[in-house]
């Protein structure tokens, strides 16, 4: 699970605006358009759901880690846009 933060020194939270923008309309259809299937959940502060089974090896978890990082780097940067 990966916990979603404004500002990771104050971990301020996004808005119910921002957060809205930045699970539905961001994150979440550039991961699955990357091939990947997460979860998000905005119940509390916003959070990415992840389940990779229980055989994953390096390669997939290698796979994980670089589209995570595309979809949040990209994220941060249209962010900045707003």
């Amino acid at each position: 699970m990966l916990e979603l933060v404004k500002d990771k020194n104050t971990k301020q939270s996004f808005t119910d605006e921002e957060c809205n923008w930045l699970l539905r309309d961001e994150l979440s259809p550039r991961i699955f358009e990357a091939g990947l299937i997460c979860r998000v959940d905005d119940r509390a502060d916003p959070v990415l759901v992840l389940s990779p089974t229980l055989i994953c090896g390096p390669e997939e978890l290698r796979f994980i880690a670089e589209v995570l990082t595309d979809a949040l780097q990209h994220a941060a940067e249209e962010f900045q846009k707003r």
